[in-house]
């Protein structure tokens, strides 16, 4: 009775080999298949940006679409998601997916942070976030000036 197979409190070792049952969306996957969907899925994500960024002055409506899409679909889980480590921003996803899965319930990952489940972790994210910070505030004045030059440019 003290002893439950493959826990979910602990996603690095006992659920690699899980597989979701529940979840509307990666049932049939095992973590560890979804693991590295996730890590790749960040990683190309991460060269877009990259690419989008470098590209801003001579494109920028193309470059703030790509920007913008690829914002919305991954600060919500680390507003440094740009300079995070795949592999660390797919394990917080993980451990998300299987609170979802353990729950059977389709939670919002702000629901997720709100209720602490995130503490453990937001250390380690938050010296890292410390170390990029210029470069995010970087980021954000050339996101807010192609910004303004697409309105600019919409009324004009």
């Amino acid at each position: 009775m003290s002893e439950q197979p493959q826990s979910t409190s602990s996603t690095s070792q006992a659920t690699d080999n899980d597989v979701f049952v529940w979840h509307p969306v990666h049932r049939g996957k095992t973590s560890r298949q979804l693991h590295a969907e996730i890590v790749q899925d960040i990683a190309r994500d991460q060269r877009s940006y990259k690419l989008a960024m470098d590209a801003a002055e001579g494109a920028e409506h193309d470059s703030l679409t790509t920007i913008v899409e690829l914002e919305r679909r991954w600060s919500t889980y680390a507003f440094d998601w740009a300079e995070t480590d795949p592999g660390q921003l797919a394990d917080r996803i993980l451990k998300f997916e299987h609170t979802c899965e353990s729950r059977q319930e389709t939670i919002s990952f702000a629901d997720y942070r709100a209720s602490g489940a995130l503490v453990a972790n937001e250390s380690s994210i938050v010296e890292e976030s410390t170390r990029s910070l210029p470069i995010m505030q970087i980021g954000g004045a050339i996101l807010a000036i192609l910004l303004i030059i697409f309105v600019i440019a919409i009324l004009a």
